[in-house]
């Protein structure tokens, strides 16, 4: 009390003024924050599951459709959609297995192949800076075609929204 003063009175915090400024301040957090927030949902593919969970039964959730290319008589890229399984953690991991594994038996019988060597395995995809980075085995090098694999996988990550480029690596280094 010797503190004080005479004829001042103590400050009172406005707890009005303090529950705005909170407000304010979790409105800021939640504007900067959700653009990369929705971003990563929606390429986890969580909202896929949630949709079709209540259709479909567990072996379809353990499957998604992707869309991938492959070459037709002469020349000619097609958009095919495949019934892939889940394999990787994103629908970029999962179309391209499904762009490897090559055609199916339904495909082949509309003319498609790949120009992409059997062997091919996939090592890794990322996504950064609207950037598809597909890393792939040395075995894409003894692909028949180069140019012609390199489209398919141009042409089949450009299928993606978010992709506006891609860099082809060879186990982790990338191709001139």
């Amino acid at each position: 009390m010797e503190d004080q003063i005479l004829g001042e009175k103590p400050r009172k915090r406005h707890p009005l003024i303090l529950f705005l400024i909170w407000v304010l301040f979790s409105l800021v957090v939640v504007a900067l924050g959700y653009p990369r927030v929705r971003s990563s949902i929606e390429d986890s593919g969580v909202l896929e599951i949630l949709k079709t969970s209540g259709l479909s039964s567990q072996s379809q959730a353990n499957t998604r459709n992707v869309e991938v290319v492959f070459i037709q008589y002469p020349q000619t890229f097609k958009t095919f959609t495949v019934q892939q399984s889940r394999l990787g953690g994103s629908a970029y991991h999962d179309t391209f297995e499904a762009l490897l594994s090559g055609p199916s038996l339904e495909i082949l019988k509309t003319g498609a192949v790949s120009y992409i060597h059997a062997d091919t395995t996939l090592i890794g995809v990322t996504l950064s800076s609207s950037i598809l980075y597909v890393d792939l085995s040395k075995e894409y090098l003894l692909s028949p075609d180069l140019e012609t694999a390199r489209q398919q996988i141009r042409r089949t990550a450009l299928a993606f929204q978010r992709v506006k480029d891609v860099v082809i690596l060879v186990e982790g280094k990338q191709l001139s």
